[in-house]
């Protein structure tokens, strides 16, 4: 997952060309990880992709991410 350095949020809209004729979608895996779906291949977003194509949603800033992994409670 990624979060923005300005804001915090982790919301992020992308910026696509308005040419681009596939279909994309955006999801989450098991591991939390940002999958991009365009027509019918996936790969995981890394933090180059994100710098270069997400905008975030809260405050509208560009090239401001950085990883970001939740600290989920272990029940032992």
């Amino acid at each position: 997952m990624f979060k923005c350095q300005s804001c915090q949020s982790t919301e992020f809209r992308l910026v696509v060309n308005p040419n681009q004729k596939k279909s994309f979608s955006i999801k989450h895996n098991a591991f939390n990880e940002v999958v991009i779906c365009i027509n019918q291949e996936e790969f995981i977003a890394d933090l180059a992709f994100m710098n270069h194509f997400a905008v975030c949603k809260s405050c509208d800033d560009i090239k401001c991410w950085d990883y970001f992994f939740r600290q989920e409670a272990i029940a032992m």
